[in-house]
C-alpha cells in the first residue's frame, strides 16, 4: 500500500479511516478503544494516545445513529 499523500511506501494505515501513510505524512490522535460504565456507575473509556491518523479523513465527534439495523 502506498501513503495517501506522496504515493511512497506506507508504514501503517489509518486507524479512522484506512488510508495508508508514511512516516513523513503520518499524525497521531486519540482513538477511543471501549466506553463502559465503571464501579460508581459512570461512563469511562479506554483510549489510545497516539493512534494512526492520516490528517486528511475527519472523524466525528459525537456517535451516529444507524436506523434499520436489528
Amino acid at each position: 500500500m502506498d501513503c495517501w499523500e506522496c504515493n511512497r511506501p506506507s508504514h501503517g494505515v489509518c486507524r479512522f479511516c484506512g488510508r495508508g501513510v508514511c512516516r513523513d505524512h503520518a499524525q497521531l490522535k486519540p482513538y477511543i478503544l471501549s466506553v463502559f460504565k465503571n464501579h460508581d456507575g459512570k461512563n469511562a473509556a479506554i483510549i489510545v494516545e497516539d493512534a494512526l491518523y492520516c490528517g486528511k479523513c475527519t472523524p466525528r465527534e459525537a456517535p451516529v445513529v444507524l436506523k434499520g439495523l436489528a
